[in-house]
């Protein structure tokens, strides 16, 4: 199966919390996983329990507006994208979950 996420709050925000957990699950169960972060969703990338789903397997995009916006350094790993990768990512999954 493949899951899409859709992460619009900061990191101090219980839902990136929760995106951890749903992403690190769904990975253990050998499921594909991408997220994609847009307005103050991309502060995330700086979260270290946030960045390291990379290592995990899970795919991460980011709108690079936003991050141009924020002054939101580049992470390795993530790909640094548009509105086209949101949806891209979901019309590719069976399950598209979003926490905004």
């Amino acid at each position: 199966m493949k899951l899409g996420i859709l992460l619009t709050t900061s990191p101090e925000n219980e839902n990136t919390n929760t995106v951890i957990a749903i992403s690190t699950a769904a990975r253990k169960a050998g499921h594909d996983v991408s997220i994609f972060l847009m307005y103050d969703g991309v502060y995330n990338v700086n979260k270290k329990e946030f960045a390291e789903l990379v290592d995990k397997g899970v795919n991460i995009a980011v709108c690079a507006l936003n991050v141009e916006q924020r002054k939101v350094n580049r992470v390795e790993g993530i790909l640094f994208g548009s509105q086209y990768d949101h949806a891209c990512i979901a019309s590719d999954v069976d399950r598209f979950i979003s926490f905004g």
